[in-house]
């Protein structure tokens, strides 16, 4: 509630009317407490005053403090005492011992969880959701006030999980306030308890047994004769194969009867709600791979890579579907919990810097590896090992240019290579070089018809060839892994590379029409991620038809160079190709 600083937004002096009306709430809200310490939480002719602060939440809360020193934390509806108060009249709430090397990671953020809980003894009784104060076994005053998630009974019962949400401890920012008296904590005697109450619990403990005596037999028992040699049958050879049998027959038994077993309770222990999947598979996390990753993590890798991988195949973790909506709300109380902690590494961008490997909570979750995730691992391969089709452009022969190419019928596709190659074949057949212009054609009857121009007039040698292939039907030709064709009979539309401002000052890159050219997008967004170390997904736009490729930050110069010279795409079907090529990385 304090650990973080907060905002002072008024302060006010109580006249005696104010000072009355809180000594009557406090004996309200709290029956135990006598009014002679009612009076010496608030003497009579003591300076009261009411602080409203604002804290790290947004939340607003009020302070009384008398003489400098804060004394309660008005809820709203409810009081809280502060530390200061409990060292006067301990007697306002429970207050249970823990571990004294507890407190320095409490006042660090982390809960108080149950294998903190010093038990032994006489030990308080309240309800969950009441007020308790926590003391440390070398000194019976009190440094933590907080509300129980759990009651005594179930915290005896059940010795795991977190057991009080800490509200106020000595040490935090309330303590620190400037405008306040020095606040240190007293010395005082750790807990005396009832030393013969204590010894009877330890006695009944033995279970000591009164002794029977009984009369002694009259009849002599027969004793054996000491160091006797005693006659052992012999078992033969068969018997003991048998009993090998057996044993390695039950030791299967056993072995199907555990693993059925450990099946149904791992099944069992998987919850049914979105926030309890959540909340498993980040146990999960910490226990089977969070040693062996390099942090720090950006979130969003770790929700898509890691936390959805673990999910079993029958289930679906989506964070939209749970209470917290959003991925950072989530890792926020997982980071109360003390499991994980999330800082900002850029603008904008969370990361996962330090796991608790080794927190009660870790080190009891039963994580097992869902199968689907273990399969997986061979569609993931294969998605590493995908190999994109290469694009080769070409150009239909139409009912204009058919007498040209002879003997190949209509509609049949060339590349540009194999156009020039036919065109000067043909000419130099018919003899139409013209000899007195370099690098000049004289047209002939059938090149005049395909280029429009008169007979007998000399053209261009790559005048003539554009004039042919503007007369041909541009294709594309798609060439898969498996050897299969696929020929698309119109212009392909280029990819575009757009680099687009999202909400927070984030920029991504859009990739569009890579469908278009037979690329697999989830299979790219996977190989992408991989290299650029960014996020990556298949989206779509509103005004869009077709799927996106959607990445984290200004990855045009990535995007270029791995559809050129790794997946062979024409410069011509990229969009501003040269300028992305030339940027720095």
């Amino acid at each position: 509630m304090f650990a973080k600083p907060y905002k002072l937004k008024s302060n006010n002096t109580l006249k005696n009317s104010g000072k009355k009306q809180l000594a009557q709430r406090i004996q309200y809200e709290f029956p135990a407490i006598t009014e002679e310490k009612v009076k010496e939480l608030i003497p009579n002719k003591s300076n009261v005053s009411y602080m409203e602060v604002v804290l790290h939440s947004g939340d607003i809360a009020g302070v009384y403090v008398v003489d400098g020193v804060p004394v309660m934390i008005d809820l709203g509806e409810s009081l809280l005492p502060t530390v200061c108060a409990l060292w006067k009249a301990p007697d306002l709430v429970p207050i249970i011992c823990i571990h004294t090397p507890v407190l320095s990671k409490i006042q660090g953020g982390a809960p108080l969880y149950v294998p903190g809980v010093n038990t032994h003894g006489q030990f308080p009784q309240y309800r969950s959701g009441a007020v308790v104060a926590a003391c440390t076994g070398d000194n019976a005053a009190a440094c933590i006030v907080g509300r129980a998630t759990i009651s005594s009974a179930e915290l005896l019962r059940d010795r795991m999980g977190v057991c009080l949400e800490i509200l106020h401890v000595f040490g935090d920012q309330l303590c620190k306030e400037k405008k306040f008296m020095r606040i240190e904590r007293p010395k005082l005697d750790p807990a005396s308890y009832n030393v013969t109450e204590l010894l009877t619990n330890e006695i009944n403990k033995l279970n000591i047994q009164p002794v029977k005596e009984e009369w002694p037999s009259l009849v002599k028992a027969e004793s054996s004769p000491i160091n006797e040699p005693a006659v052992i049958a012999d078992s033969g050879p068969e018997t003991i194969t048998n009993v090998a049998q057996d044993e390695e027959n039950n030791d299967l038994d056993n072995t199907a009867d555990s693993e059925y077993l450990s099946e149904l309770s791992r099944e069992d222990s998987i919850p049914s709600d979105m926030d309890g999947l959540l909340r498993w598979c980040l146990l999960s996390f910490l226990k089977l791979e969070a040693k062996h990753i390099e942090l720090p993590l950006k979130t969003n890798l770790l929700y898509k890579n890691h936390l959805m991988p673990l999910c079993p195949s029958d289930r679906t973790l989506d964070v939209k579907k749970s209470s917290f909506k959003k991925m950072g709300k989530f890792l926020e109380a997982m980071q109360r919990e003390g499991l994980i902690e999330v800082r900002e590494i850029e603008k904008g961008v969370d990361a996962l810097v330090s796991v608790a490997t080794s927190h009660p909570l870790v080190t009891s979750h039963r994580a097992v590896r869902p199968r689907a995730a273990e399969a997986g691992g061979g569609e993931r391969a294969a998605e590493d090992d995908y190999v994109p089709p290469t694009i080769r452009e070409l150009y239909c022969i139409t009912a204009n240019v058919v007498d040209l190419f002879q003997p190949l019928k209509k509609g049949t596709p060339l590349s540009a290579g194999e156009v020039r190659a036919t065109l000067t074949e043909y000419i130099k057949s018919h003899e139409l070089v013209a000899p007195q212009a370099r690098g000049s054609v004289v047209l002939d009857g059938l090149l005049a018809k395909v280029t429009g121009k008169r007979p007998e007039e000399v053209m261009k040698r790559e005048e003539v060839t554009s004039c042919v292939l503007g007369r041909m039907t541009a294709a594309t030709e798609t060439r898969f892994a498996d050897g299969t064709l696929r020929l698309s009979k119109v212009r392909l539309q280029p990819v575009s590379m757009q680099v687009v401002m999202r909400s927070g000052n984030k920029k991504v890159t859009l990739v569009s029409n890579l469908q278009d050219y037979g690329l697999d997008l989830s299979c790219l967004a996977r190989q992408w991620q991989a290299g650029v170390g960014a996020a990556c997904g298949v989206t779509r736009s509103a005004a869009s038809k077709n799927d996106q490729l959607m990445i984290q930050g200004d990855q045009t110069h990535f995007v270029a160079k791995m559809l050129i010279e790794k997946y062979g795409l024409p410069k011509k079907f990229l969009e501003g190709a040269d300028k992305a090529l030339n940027k720095k990385k």
